[in-house]
C-alpha cells in the first residue's frame, strides 16, 4: 500500500480552473476527508502537481492521477505549497455544485 498517485495541474493560470474541478470532485466524492490531497511545485518544470496519499485512490482515479511511488518531498525538487483545501461546509458545497457562468464570447453561425 505504498502507491501514491499524482498529476500535474499545468502551469500559470490553468492550474486554478484544474483546482476547482478538483474541488468539485472531493466534494461529492469525499467530504469528510480534512485534507484528501497537497499541492507541489516542481522546481524544475514550475509545474502545481497535485498527490494523493494511498488512502485517496478512489478521489485520485476519478481526477486521472497515475499511480507513482512514494514521492521525495525535501523542498528542492518538490516545494510544499501548503494548500488546504476548504473544509466542506454548506457554504462551499454551495459553491461547488453551483452552475459555471460562461465568461468566453459565443460565436453564433
Amino acid at each position: 500500500m505504498n502507491t501514491w498517485y499524482s498529476k500535474s495541474l499545468g502551469e500559470g493560470t490553468v492550474v486554478y480552473s484544474r483546482l476547482r474541478a478538483l474541488n468539485e470532485l472531493r466534494h461529492q466524492m469525499c467530504p469528510d476527508a480534512p485534507c484528501p490531497y497537497s499541492l507541489y511545485m516542481d522546481a524544475v518544470s514550475a509545474e502545481t502537481i497535485v498527490l494523493f496519499d494511498p488512502r485517496q485512490i478512489v478521489l485520485a482515479s476519478a481526477f486521472g492521477a497515475m499511480p507513482c511511488g512514494q514521492p521525495n518531498i525535501n523542498g528542492v525538487r518538490l516545494i510544499d505549497l501548503e494548500y488546504r483545501p476548504l473544509p466542506v461546509s454548506a457554504q462551499s458545497s454551495q459553491m461547488f455544485s453551483s452552475p459555471r457562468i460562461r465568461t468566453e464570447p459565443r460565436l453564433y453561425a
